[in-house]
């Protein structure tokens, strides 16, 4: 009788049961989400060529650990960066970046205020019932 000790093979995420043969380390439905994010983080390094991990979690909100998976699976290359210590020019936090010249935050607070000084801008003033167009005559000649 043969005594075998095979292992099943569990989704990297969910944990549920997948192929032994299996590829992958996800299920379906989890390799969809990992694929859809790593192509939000291609689409921003095509953008931004040499960005930081630390930036690619401050702007795209994708967590720290799931860049550097993807760095351990070999589906991203780290490569040194010589702007290191940028701070953002309006509340001196560190960036690690020199594609952008504001933080997050600040960028969004900025964005806010612009949008509320435009909306201002273009409220019409309220109609006033008592004001009426006049012609203006002239007396003389």
């Amino acid at each position: 009788m043969k005594n075998s000790t095979n292992k099943i093979k569990t989704c990297r995420k969910c944990r549920a049961p997948i192929h032994e043969n299996s590829l992958h380390e996800y299920c379906s439905s989890c390799m969809k989400i990992v694929e859809d994010i790593f192509e939000k983080i291609r689409d921003y390094l095509r953008e931004y060529p040499g960005s930081t991990s630390f930036e690619i979690e401050q702007r795209l909100g994708i967590p720290l650990h799931v860049v550097n998976n993807f760095i351990k699976d070999g589906r991203l290359v780290e490569i040194t960066n010589e702007f290191i210590n940028l701070q953002c020019l309006r509340c001196n936090c560190l960036l690690l970046s020199a594609h952008h010249k504001y933080c997050p935050t600040c960028e969004e607070e900025m964005v806010r205020d612009l949008q509320k000084a435009k909306d201002s801008l273009t409220t019409k003033p309220k109609k006033d019932e008592t004001s009426k167009m006049r012609f203006r005559t002239y007396w003389g000649d």
